[in-house]
């Protein structure tokens, strides 16, 4: 094989690899799965979603806030911990807000596993959340928003809807309620879905600054399932 055409041949190797790895790890870029990240539309009407819950220290004081507040939100559970604080879940649904699908574990090598093991993470949760609600949950958000097509195999398989976001709190790496909130409102738009945890430590302070900027900027938060007008249960509207 001539030079040229090794070096071309390795750069399209590589350049396919960045693609799958890019499509991989971007949920915004639907490459595996159809995610819902954004509604067209949807005027000033935005969703409030929180990962990985839920947490006995600090979920409660994020119900509190969207309860006086009258807000509902989205959130997506890991099963294990729903297992663990079945009050917590049913007080989700008793008060408006939907649950859905977030694996069992959140396994950091999740995105690595079998399409057997995959499948068992998702299929046990969903019928976690509908032994403890009396609902069975269609919608699920990757963990990490990491899609492969194991991943987006199994989601089919399993019926669910996947959901991604358009709006990144970085709540996680920044403990700092203000700059989290600024940096959310500086990139909210009409239709966004935004990305939030009930685990960390000041959540309810960050979503009680972020609920006084949607409302000063004239935006309605809501919930998945209405920001897209889809079922968020079997056979439940």
């Amino acid at each position: 094989m001539e030079p040229g055409t090794v070096i071309i041949v390795t750069l399209t190797a590589l350049l396919a690899a960045g693609l799958l790895v890019w499509g991989s790890a971007s949920v915004r870029a639907s490459f595996y799965l159809s995610m819902r990240c954004r509604a067209e539309g949807a005027g000033h009407r935005v969703a409030l979603t929180f990962d990985d819950g839920p947490d006995p220290e600090r979920t409660p004081a994020v119900l509190d806030l969207l309860a006086q507040r009258g807000v509902r939100a989205t959130f997506f559970l890991v099963g294990e911990r729903a297992e663990t604080h079945p009050e917590l879940v049913r007080r989700m649904v008793a008060e408006g807000h939907v649950v859905g699908n977030h694996s069992h574990t959140h396994a950091g090598l999740f995105p690595l596993s079998s399409l057997r093991n995959t499948e068992e993470e998702l299929h046990r949760t969903t019928e976690s959340l509908t032994r403890i609600t009396g609902l069975r949950p269609r919608l699920f958000r990757p963990p990490f928003g990491v899609t492969n097509p194991t991943i987006a195999r199994a989601v089919r398989r399993l019926g669910l809807v996947p959901v991604g976001w358009s709006i990144r709190s970085l709540d996680t790496v920044s403990r700092d309620p203000e700059r989290v909130a600024t940096r959310i409102l500086r990139r909210l738009h009409p239709g966004a879905v935004i990305l939030l945890h009930d685990r960390c430590a000041g959540s309810d302070r960050l979503l009680d600054r972020l609920l006084d900027g949607l409302q000063k900027r004239g935006y309605e938060p809501t919930t998945i399932p209405e920001l897209f007008d889809i079922e968020a249960y079997e056979n439940h509207r």
